[in-house]
């Protein structure tokens, strides 16, 4: 089975808080089922964020099944463990929109299960400075102006 992340849920931050959620919602289902077998009073479902019913529903796995949430549960740990992170340095922090869009650039074109995360530097000026692993690419605005200093009063019209 191959996880399918939500485009709302990129960052490992936010994997991993999911990780514990589930962990937490795999042991309820055990507890309740187990209670089911012996007593035959209703047990109140846990309540799941809505990050976490997404990420069940687009995976299909029920919320009630408990050997369903562990071996689903490994499956996101181990997501999280080994998934591409990309690290994005901006001028300021996008919008959802936009972040949804840079989000869905890389699980379509780098990897499905691409993690992303978002950090805002004001001095950039502008542009990005992506980080993948130990590579760094410096899209920014303070870059070129460094690299082209000589060309300022030219631009500027000095």
């Amino acid at each position: 089975m191959s996880l399918s992340l939500p485009v709302d849920t990129y960052s490992p931050d936010q994997l991993s808080e999911l990780v514990l959620e589930l962990q937490d919602l795999s042991s309820a289902a055990r507890d309740a089922n187990a209670r089911r077998k012996d007593d035959t009073t209703s047990i109140e479902a846990p309540t799941l964020s809505v990050d976490l019913s997404q990420l069940l529903q687009q995976n299909n796995i029920s919320p009630d099944d408990p050997s369903a949430l562990e071996t689903f549960t490994k499956e996101v740990v181990t997501t999280l463990e080994k998934a591409p992170t990309v690290h994005i340095l901006l001028a300021a922090m996008p919008a959802r929109a936009m972040r949804r869009q840079i989000v869905t650039w890389f699980r379509t074109e780098i990897n499905a299960q691409s993690l992303v995360t978002f950090a805002a530097r004001s001095d950039l000026g502008g542009g990005a400075v992506v980080q993948v692993g130990s590579h760094l690419y410096d899209l920014s605005f303070r870059r070129l102006i460094i690299d082209h200093k000589a060309r300022i009063t030219e631009i500027a019209g000095v």
